[in-house]
């Protein structure tokens, strides 16, 4: 799944709530996909990212409830861009991120989030280091502060034909990334030993704070 293709699911968790008064920050925002349709119903959206490139596209579509900032969520405090009510997340996760997350929300704001799942594209013999099983995330979440209220996996299998139609499946860039660390050659592998489909697996969840930071 692309970054740019928001999963639906997490949109609906985010809608659950009654976010027509809410400053919502949207964490590993990138050019700003997540953060326009959050900005339809909240009252505010911030969204941050790593990514220069990313911002400047995102704050050339902004309107004037949502705001853009070249931050890194891991190595910021949350807390210096003002009263949060909620924070989303989609496809940018990290124990780090959680834990800021945690500290950058009042008591009983909520951290509603998709990532990948520990079987997205397994079929490359190794796991990427930004995916977590359900248990994983919930131990995380708990650990943290945070009380799960939800925590979901949706998974498809996508067919492909031949290498290329794979390598498509996997999106080109990560492709590169993936010839250096040899999954690309597993799933080279795998196409050869007769594989035809690769397994792309997400995780949502929704998670409340209830201790005070």
């Amino acid at each position: 799944m692309p970054h740019g293709q928001v999963n639906k699911t997490l949109v609906k968790l985010i809608f659950e709530e009654p976010v027509d008064g809410y400053t919502i920050l949207d964490v590993g925002c990138g050019s700003g996909a997540l953060s326009f349709i959050v900005a339809e119903k909240a009252k505010s959206v911030v969204g941050i990212d790593i990514s220069e490139k990313a911002i400047n596209a995102a704050k050339l579509r902004a309107q004037d409830n949502t705001s853009f900032h070249v931050l890194d969520a891991e190595n910021t405090d949350l807390t210096v861009l003002g009263e949060i009510d909620m924070i989303v997340s989609h496809l940018c996760i990290s124990d780090k991120i959680v834990e800021n997350s945690y500290h950058g929300l009042p008591k009983k704001g909520r951290f509603v989030f998709a990532c990948f799942h520990s079987d997205h594209l397994i079929e490359g013999g190794r796991r990427s280091r930004f995916s977590y099983s359900v248990g994983e995330m919930r131990c995380v979440l708990e650990k943290t502060g945070f009380t799960v209220e939800y925590l979901g996996v949706e998974s498809e299998k996508i067919p492909f034909k031949n290498m290329d139609e794979a390598a498509a499946v996997i999106g080109l860039r990560r492709a590169e990334k993936w010839r250096s660390d040899g999954r690309l050659q597993n799933i080279q592998r795998y196409v050869e030993s007769g594989g035809k489909h690769l397994t792309k697996s997400i995780l949502r969840g929704k998670a409340q704070k209830n201790r005070k930071a």
